[in-house]
Formats: C-alpha cells, structure tokens, sequence
C-alpha cells in the first residue's frame, strides 16, 4: 500500500464493524514545499495561496476518509510565516464550529517563542502539537513543558527511533527486565507518564500488538523512581540536542556562507560578462571607426589615382595629335615642289 493513501484508510473505515467513535482519525494540511512524495490528498496549490489549499486539503481527506469528521486535523506548514499559520487557525476553527473537526493542531512548532504566540491568540483553538521528541530546535524540551502547561495534548513522533540511545541504556533495559517489558514499551510508557502522547510505526504486526497494552492503559504505571532515572536520562539526552543544534546552527550558516558566495559569484560573472561585453563593443566601435577611416583613404587614393590617369590620357592624346600633324605638313610641302 503506497504511504498517505487516504482512499485506502477511507475503505477500511466503511468496512470496520467498529463503532466510528471509538477510532481516532487524523489527517493533515501539508503545504508545497513538502507534497514530495505525498499524493492526494495534499493538492499542489499554485503561488502561495495556503488558505485555498487547506480548505481543499480538509475537504478532500473527508471524502477520501468516507467520514462526516475527522478527529483531528494537524497543520504541518514549517515554511509558513506566522500571519499565514494564524490565517489558518482562524479558518479550522470555523470548521470545528460546523463539526468537521474535533482538535485542531500544528506540527513541527520551530520554537517556544512561536508556539507562545500562537496559543496567546487561539487560545481555545490549538489542542495538539506534534513534533519530534528530541528536537535540535528545542533541546530542553521546553515545548512539551510548555503544552502541559496549558493543557495542549502534545505529540511526538520519531518517538522511539530517535531515542535509540534512551531505549538500549542499561538503565531502561534493566526495568524492562524487572518489569517483563520490552524495553520499547518502558520508553513508550514513560512518555505516556510525562503526559506525551508517543506516535509509534511499526513494521510487522508483532511489533505494533507490543503498543497495544500501553494504549489501553493495560500496563502497570512505572515507579517514581523508575521515572526518574529515566528523567535522568533524558537530562543527558538535552545536552546532546544542544550540541546537535549547534552542529545545525554550524552547518545553516555554512549554507548560508556557500549560498552568498554563490550568489557573489553569479554577480561578479554577470558584472564580468557586462565588463566584457562592453569591451567587446568598444573594441567594435574602434574597429568600425578604423574601417572607416580606412575607406576614406582608400575612396581618396582612387579619386587621385583616376585625376592622375585622367591626365596621362589628355597629355597622350594632345602628343600623338601633334605627331599626325608634322607628317601632314611635310608630305603637303612635297606635292607643291613638284
């Protein structure tokens, strides 16, 4: 089955004898620059008219998904400014009111500063926030602080293949052991503890039935103990984010350096192909002056060759005129004296 085939999830859902309230279904707005490779139902919008493409987004996942509402529907707009994020808030938030939509979310919040933001003005809007657990952009894990703060459900997803780390730590695999759980699920059950609802992948079934007890509240909660020394290490996990947003940060401005000297090259080609085209037309201008001055003198070479022919002819013809007459005069001379 190909990757956010909404259809296909839709068919299940009409198939299913299970009641639709008790299924959570959740579906996303993604914006342009991150359709690739997702296909329907996430339209491929023209210019910068995300709002239009939202509201066709939600339409077409209803449809797809064959259901009257969707459970929660995510905004996942990174490249989107602030004003845009709001825009579209404001516009899911007439949704809910119509009964489209349950919760209201954004994904990948870049920073504590824009989620302040977009809580101070929908307060009553955003109910979830998705992100990755252990972000470079957050190292503290101030976000998820934040969102139990203000009662914001708060999702991770990388949950358990970015904390392969955490997951295979003595610590954790020496619970899973006392507990009789895998060490996945001790991690999972930690989330669920710290209020973080973990989004899990998996790629058998064995190995998604092993999630099952932990949503349904089927697993006995950890000890404070336990909790802490999981804590503990996620302390140390916090440090390793912050030297991977400075390795981030590092690389950004690298970019940023490679992409100004690049734009810094193109200048100085187009300045030095400008520079040379216009040496180029000075070097014509030079060449068709020259090639003028040239003809003239040529033009004026043969006007005063032509005048000097012209006067050999006239100086021959008086000469030979003068040559014909002496004979003339001579053999008249003879006849008379005889």
């Amino acid at each position: 089955m190909n990757l956010f085939l909404e259809p296909v999830v839709g068919k299940a859902l009409s198939q299913t004898e299970i009641p639709r309230e008790d299924l959570f279904v959740q579906a996303k707005f993604v914006s342009q620059p991150y359709h690739r490779p997702f296909i329907p139902p996430y339209p491929a919008y023209q210019g910068t008219d995300a709002l239009e493409a939202c509201l066709t987004s939600l339409a077409r996942s209803l449809e797809n998904l064959q259901t009257h509402y969707i459970d929660a529907f995510l905004i996942n707009a990174p490249d989107l400014p602030l004003d845009s994020v709001l825009t579209l808030l404001e516009v899911l938030k007439r949704a809910r009111h119509r009964g489209q939509i349950r919760y209201v979310g954004v994904c990948n919040i870049p920073t504590i500063e824009f989620l302040n933001h977009l809580h101070t003005n929908f307060p009553d809007v955003l109910q979830i926030v998705q992100n990755p657990l252990h972000s470079p952009f957050d190292p503290n894990y101030m976000i998820p602080t934040y969102c139990q703060q203000h009662k914001i459900q708060y999702n991770t997803f990388y949950t358990l293949t970015h904390s392969d780390r955490l997951v295979h730590h003595e610590t954790i695999r020496s619970i899973a052991h006392r507990r009789n759980l895998t060490s996945q699920q001790v991690f999972l059950q930690f989330c669920v503890q710290s209020d973080i609802t973990p989004l899990v992948g998996a790629r058998s079934q064995n190995n998604l039935k092993l999630s099952l007890p932990i949503a349904n509240g089927e697993i006995e909660f950890l000890s404070a103990d336990d909790m802490t020394s999981i804590e503990r290490l996620m302390v140390d996990q916090a440090a390793i984010n912050s030297r991977r947003r400075e390795l981030l940060l590092k690389r950004q401005e690298k970019k940023m350096r490679q992409e100004k000297g690049a734009e810094k090259a193109q200048i100085n080609r187009e300045l030095a192909l400008q520079n040379a085209l216009a040496d180029w037309e000075r070097l014509e201008q030079k060449i068709v002056v020259s090639a003028r001055a040239r003809r003239r003198e040529v033009e004026e070479r043969d006007r005063q060759l032509d005048l000097m022919l012209r006067r050999q002819l006239l100086d021959t013809s008086d000469l030979a005129g003068e040559e014909v007459e002496i004979p003339r005069r001579m053999m008249e001379t003879n006849r008379r004296a005889k």
